[in-house]
């Protein structure tokens, strides 16, 4: 008997039925422990948030606060310092003129306004990058170089005796109250703004901030309830300990932020309102003077001369009137006189011009440039004194409202971090023990 053997490629191959897994993919995070360890690493990167949003806020706003103490402002103020100095110029070269003789201190007064336009003009260079403000300075310096060529030559025609110094003394006065000052006051408003616009974002609500911890707390809050009644204890020493870690960081970086913005708010809204209005107060005065005394050089238009003057006082004496009843205004005790003085300014120009009137030039420059208490000049000075007084006034305050906003936030940065991760690693260490107890 013969016996076959079936070939083995033949063979029918074994099968394998395909094994079932003793659980479903993800269910341990549908099991107790699995919830707990899920709640530990929501809450651990909530509080990394926490620490990353409160950081880089408060770091935002210290850098915001030190650009506008150590660039913005300080450009600012070159550019009204620019400002006023060419207003101070442009008086001291006409009453200069009409001095005939030029008294040495009236010569320098004009010299040191021209330096310190100069130094005011440097100054504000060196701190723009935009191509527009640039330019504006470039068009300034050009302008201010055409317009003391012009008084020294006025200058030189005058102490010569001859008649065409007046012509350029007024062409170069109508090139300072018509394109120099126009500029300036344009480099100044822009400025201005510019720390405005930098100060208000100092003083805006952090809303991720808040959110990101609002959202931490509510659900720490939710996940201690959940964790006591699944395990059946009332209370979780770590959930606890880190609640209490978040809202100490809560009270001391919101405090601290609160503080700062009053501060940048006074900065913005106080000083800086102050120091304008003082500096605009300050230029009109030295523009008054100007129209005063080129009254007595532009013989022929002194009636348009004498009603800018007007013009100017009248706008100046509403100005003051509104600065000082302001209840937040900066120390006004050097302009509490300041309505007096204009008062008197007004009633030695009207002098001026009852003489000028009658063609008794050489007695209207006396009441001008004279030293008596019912002339202009002694006025003048003790206004000029007082605005000068309030402008330093109000930039100190402005420049200290400033410092004291960033001041406050010094420390936050690092508590901040170091509390949201020590509540953190305090759920961290509240959680484990629950974990342990499955096994």
């Amino acid at each position: 008997m013969t016996v076959e053997l079936a070939h083995p490629s033949t063979e029918p191959l074994a099968s394998r039925s395909p094994a079932v897994p003793a659980h479903p993919r993800w269910w341990f995070i549908w099991t107790t422990p699995g919830r707990i360890l899920a709640i530990g690493l929501i809450l651990a990167a909530l509080g990394a948030s926490s620490a990353f949003a409160t950081s880089t806020t408060i770091d935002h706003r210290q850098q915001a606060l030190t650009t506008v103490l150590n660039h913005t402002e300080p450009l600012a103020f070159a550019a009204g310092q620019l400002y006023t100095t060419l207003s101070v110029a442009d008086a001291a070269a006409a009453t200069a003129f009409i001095a005939g003789a030029e008294p040495r201190p009236v010569r320098q007064r004009y010299e040191q306004a021209i330096t310190d336009a100069a130094v005011a003009l440097t100054r504000a260079s060196s701190g723009l990058t935009d191509e527009p403000m640039q330019e504006l300075l470039g068009r300034i310096n050009s302008e201010l170089a055409i317009y003391t060529g012009l008084v020294e030559t006025a200058r030189t025609n005058n102490r010569a005796g001859n008649p065409v110094g007046s012509s350029y003394l007024s062409e170069a006065s109508s090139l300072m109250q018509d394109k120099i000052l126009p500029d300036a006051q344009r480099l100044y408003e822009e400025t201005s703004k510019r720390v405005d616009e930098e100060t208000t974002a100092s003083t805006r609500i952090p809303t991720p901030v808040i959110l990101v911890i609002a959202t931490t707390i509510v659900f720490g809050a939710f996940a201690h309830r959940w964790l006591a009644r699944r395990t059946r204890r009332r209370v979780n020493i770590g959930l606890i300990a880190g609640g209490l870690a978040i809202m100490i960081m809560v009270i001391w970086v919101g405090t601290a932020l609160a503080i700062s913005t009053a501060g940048s708010r006074s900065a913005k809204d106080t000083a800086a309102e102050s120091l304008k209005t003082v500096t605009t107060l300050a230029i009109t005065a030295q523009q008054a003077r100007a129209d005063e005394t080129l009254s007595l050089i532009r013989r022929g238009d002194e009636d348009v001369r004498k009603q800018s003057y007007y013009q100017r006082i009248d706008t100046m004496q509403q100005q003051l009137a509104a600065y000082l009843e302001r209840s937040d205004a900066i120390d006004t005790s050097d302009l509490k006189n300041a309505d007096t003085l204009l008062t008197k300014w007004r009633s030695a120009d009207e002098r001026i011009n009852a003489y000028i009137a009658v063609g008794n030039y050489q007695a209207a420059t006396q009441v001008a440039l004279g030293t008596g208490e019912d002339d202009s000049t002694p006025a003048f000075d003790k206004l000029e004194a007082a605005l000068t007084s309030g402008i330093q006034e109000s930039r100190t305050q402005l420049r200290n409202d400033i410092i004291n906003a960033r001041r406050v936030l010094s420390g936050t940065t690092v508590g901040g971090v170091v509390l949201s991760l020590g509540a953190a690693v305090a759920v961290a260490l509240g959680l484990w023990p629950r974990m342990s107890e499955y096994r």
